[in-house]
């Protein structure tokens, strides 16, 4: 990951330009100050260096990084015994499962606790019971072989007692 730099006037522009379009005419009033700090914001936010996970980090730096999303947030809130909500949500391709293998690097006492996401869907048995060989496929930047495995374990029907 990298920083970058914006032209803030012109994001001002673009944004103004679409609501335009949207709404042609629209009044250029003191609600262009939203403009200004959503561009703002945006600028700051690509310019700033990002915070990538790290083996060993913990839960909290964890949480501050970059390497972040909403099934590795939901995995790390289920493998932390509740410390914080998060919807559920699963990893649905291999960059989301790659954040999930992330998190898992960054707190490795979890490790062992994956197999607690069985009680979160069909879709988190199938995660937990395929974690090791969708570890090794991502590792081995077999991305399209891991999306494949991913879908065909999301499509089986779960057994029932």
């Amino acid at each position: 990951m990298e920083s970058y730099r914006f032209n803030q006037i012109k994001i001002i522009t673009a944004i103004t330009e679409e609501l335009n379009r949207q709404h042609p005419g629209l009044p250029a009033d003191e609600r262009m100050n939203t403009i200004i700090k959503a561009a703002n914001e945006i600028c700051a936010e690509y310019a700033r260096e990002p915070v990538e996970a790290s083996r060993g980090m913990g839960l909290t730096a964890w949480l501050g990084s970059d390497d972040t999303g909403l099934s590795s947030k939901f995995m790390a809130s289920v493998l932390s015994g509740g410390q914080f909500k998060a919807q559920n949500n699963y990893p649905r391709d291999p960059d989301d499962f790659g954040r999930c293998m992330r998190l898992i690097d960054a707190v490795p006492e979890f490790k062992g606790l994956i197999h607690l996401m069985c009680q979160h869907g069909h879709e988190w048995t199938a995660v937990a019971n395929n974690w090791e060989t969708w570890v090794g496929l991502y590792n081995s930047c077999v991305g399209v072989e891991l999306y494949s495995q991913m879908k065909a374990a999301y499509a089986k029907e779960p057994a029932h007692d």
